[in-house]
């Protein structure tokens, strides 16, 4: 069991320090970001890191498509004056699809690497380097940049400071009125404590959906979720099992 153990670290340290190979990028900026471009819009796109250029082996289109039904949204319609808010946003991938309909978008990412794509995938874009909480405060977060899931929960080798933030504070300066079409939850474990720092934000919300996987030291987040969500007049609508995605509607805004 040790030695396997050990194989699979010296395989996964590998794949963090193997040089991608030419033809999976367009290109690499002065700062050390990958990035690829689209072809018809010649739109850059960045990833947090060389072993992210995988998931975009048949093209950034497909890949925006493939989230958009993983996150329970591939049926949904916005509009320019649409707002959504993206709590653990890693690269911006979700807003690449906000980004389709002209809708605003405000994103949260508190791990500085993928910030920094997240920042270069939408410069003129609302977006906070820091994570989403119950209360305000500072804590530990630990790094796992190449794989998403850098977490306040699961421990690393890796680690940084970070400010926590209810969500309602900073929904409130990004989007001060009107309705809240999208939000979308990835908090790698730390979801219940986004949702209780949300409570007038939700009020709001239209349409919630949250990664409640196992992701929490290894358990599932979707009991306090769902049950949370349930109690301030929301209805579950869409699962996606494979990655225990659940898709909410608020019932009082139909």
């Amino acid at each position: 069991m040790r030695g396997k153990q050990f194989l699979d670290a010296l395989y996964r340290r590998w794949l963090e320090i193997k040089k991608p190979v030419q033809g999976t990028f367009s290109g690499v900026d002065e700062s050390g970001y990958y990035y690829l471009v689209e072809p018809d819009s010649q739109r850059r796109v960045f990833v947090s890191h060389p072993r992210r250029l995988g998931y975009y082996a048949s093209g950034v289109a497909a890949r925006v498509d493939k989230l958009a039904t993983e996150y329970g949204v591939a049926d949904l319609e916005l509009f320019p004056d649409d707002q959504v808010v993206d709590v653990g946003a890693h690269s911006g991938e979700f807003g690449l699809w906000v980004e389709r309909f002209g809708a605003n978008y405000f994103a949260l990412e508190p791990d500085p690497v993928a910030y920094g794509a997240l920042e270069r995938n939408f410069p003129n874009g609302q977006l906070r380097n820091l994570a989403a909480g119950a209360e305000d405060g500072s804590l530990e977060f630990f790094l796992n940049t190449s794989t998403g899931d850098s977490s306040l929960v699961n421990k690393s080798a890796k680690s940084i400071r970070t400010a926590v933030s209810p969500l309602d504070s900073l929904v409130a300066e990004a989007f001060p009125k009107g309705t809240i079409a999208v939000l979308k939850v990835e908090a790698e474990g730390y979801e219940p404590e986004v949702l209780l720092g949300a409570q007038k934000t939700l009020g709001r919300t239209r349409i919630v959906t949250v990664d409640a996987g196992e992701e929490r030291l290894g358990e599932s987040t979707a009991p306090q979720c769902l049950n949370f969500l349930y109690r301030v007049g929301f209805e579950l609508d869409f699962v996606y099992l494979k990655r225990g995605i659940f898709r909410l509607r608020n019932q009082s805004l139909k």
